[in-house]
């Protein structure tokens, strides 16, 4: 089957083929589901490649992973791309997928733009003086960020950071914890210090303190800073991520520690765990970024959002609350 082929089933011309397929506005909605039907009928696929040497739109968004050997299979990883693809299956767009070691990071770009196969990007991992933002910004070709930054000049799709990290240092001031570590992620991407933000203004607001220690983001990290500090002197921990947070509980399961606990981003396995975390809609972050992108790609008028998290509580610190009683 051809695009041409489409058009005459469905009894519409073959620019009205292209615009369904480019999910454009100019198409009634009724014309559309009769396009989209005749093309699930005869599993016709759009040629992105044809297109993209004819220089119009492929349909292919770009999402490059900055990534570590040991951390390409992460539960966040996974979630957000599991909104990206779940846009891109609603609304006939595909995506490349790729990881680069983050010091590569603009080099994996600009190869990937030059094989003329992209619409546009969603960049993770963003720092204050990005790059990244820089070149494609000079090169005009649209993008969503995951993020902010001080200068917030693109659109971007965020969590509150700044709250959540407020909220655990909250939860934990609720049930008696006056002295906490704070193991945060990695100094450099926005994130840690948005989070970090938080952990400083609860702690301002409630005039109690906590020893700052910097991970990076892994389980590894969470380990061995609960190995060199032994845990001695807090009487809570908070993590700017689960996966540190499934570190320290390892440490304090070998060790016969019991201090309450709280990871960031609520992972799947922090269910099993019973790890209090704060939650972050990853997926639909995902599926938002996509929708952006797609949007600014049609020349729609685009602006950022922020999400809201909150404190999902489990034994990790609920089994403290009650020992309170």
């Amino acid at each position: 089957m051809n695009i041409k082929e489409i058009a005459k089933l469905a009894g519409v011309s073959v620019a009205t083929v292209s615009r369904v397929i480019n999910d454009s506005n100019d198409v009634t909605e009724e014309t559309k589901e009769k396009v989209r039907k005749v093309i699930s009928e005869h599993n016709y696929e759009p040629d992105f490649i044809a297109k993209s040497l004819r220089g119009g739109k492929t349909d292919i968004f770009g999402v490059i992973f900055l990534k570590s050997d040991s951390d390409l299979n992460d539960s966040y990883s996974t979630a957000f791309l599991m909104g990206v693809l779940n846009y891109m299956l609603h609304h006939g767009k595909r995506t490349i997928v790729e990881a680069s070691y983050k010091e590569d990071k603009l080099k994996a770009y600009k190869k990937l733009i030059s094989s003329s196969l992209v619409d546009g990007f969603i960049l993770l991992d963003l720092e204050d003086d990005d790059e990244r933002v820089k070149y494609l910004k000079s090169i005009n070709i649209p993008f969503v960020v995951v993020g902010q930054n001080s200068k917030n000049d693109f659109i971007f799709i965020d969590t509150d950071n700044t709250n959540g990290g407020y909220l655990g240092i909250k939860s934990l001031y609720s049930i008696g914890c006056r002295n906490i570590l704070y193991i945060s992620g990695t100094k450099g991407p926005c994130v840690s210090s948005q989070r970090l933000d938080g952990v400083k203004k609860a702690c301002g607001e409630l005039g109690i303190s906590a020893d700052i220690q910097y991970g990076d983001f892994e389980k590894e990290s969470g380990y061995r800073i609960a190995k060199a500090t032994q845990l001695i002197g807090y009487d809570g921990i908070f993590c700017a991520s689960d996966f540190m947070a499934y570190g320290v509980m390892e440490f304090m399961k070998e060790k016969k520690i019991s201090l309450p606990i709280i990871g960031f981003d609520d992972l799947s396995e922090s269910k099993i765990l019973g790890l209090t975390s704060i939650r972050q809609d990853i997926r639909n972050v995902g599926y938002l970024c996509a929708s952006k992108l797609n949007d600014i790609i049609l020349g729609k008028e685009v602006s950022s959002q922020i999400l809201p998290v909150e404190c999902i509580e489990r034994s990790s610190t609920k089994n403290f609350r009650k020992s309170q009683k």
